[in-house]
């Protein structure tokens, strides 16, 4: 009889710690699938800056340059326009570059930065998504004002340097002749 009774103590022993190990790795499990799930979401957002954010938060957030050509790999003669927005003193500033760049440190040390002018901007509807940027100053020493209609969201690889890019389709108005363009940002 003594010996029955420490056979069902060694074995609710047994069980007892079987059960406690298998609940310490389902909530390692858990933890983990959280964990990473966080970190998948952290790196989308540092990577597409435009997937988690307004179109309005997006473009004034980002300390990058803002790319505005015909389309994501247009080839233009007179080089692309690249905006850097300014949110603390609500000013762009426009240079003209030969390409696109991941980063504006990388357009700095290229030294291919022409700068055109730096302009006010300002927001002319409330919408967060599709919002209307107006901006006016002197580019070239010329005065001119714009807009920029946001539209929708856009992305795709710039070929030139193997760069994933992501943005928003656009129509600028420039001195009343609206084009169709797209404004995008490298992917980080």
């Amino acid at each position: 009889m003594i010996t029955n009774m420490k056979k069902n103590r060694s074995l609710a022993v047994i069980l007892t710690v079987i059960a406690t190990f298998s609940l310490f790795l389902a909530g390692c499990g858990n933890s983990s699938k959280k964990s990473s799930s966080n970190n998948d979401s952290n790196k989308a957002s540092m990577q597409n800056p435009v997937k988690h954010q307004s179109a309005k938060e997006a473009l004034v957030s980002n300390d990058n340059l803002w790319y505005m050509n015909g389309s994501i790999n247009y080839k233009s003669k007179s080089g692309i326009d690249a905006y850097k927005f300014d949110k603390k003193n609500n000013t762009v500033t426009i240079y003209s570059v030969n390409k696109m760049y991941k980063t504006y440190s990388q357009a700095k040390k290229a030294n291919d930065l022409d700068k055109q002018g730096t302009l006010k901007y300002s927001f002319k509807n409330d919408s967060k998504d599709q919002p209307v940027i107006y901006m006016k100053g002197k580019l070239s020493d010329i005065p001119m004002d714009q807009t920029v209609s946001v539209k929708d969201k856009v992305s795709g690889t710039y070929k030139a340097a193997n760069l994933k890019v992501s943005g928003y389709q656009v129509v600028r108005n420039l001195d009343d002749d609206p084009a169709k363009q797209v404004l995008v940002t490298p992917a980080e």
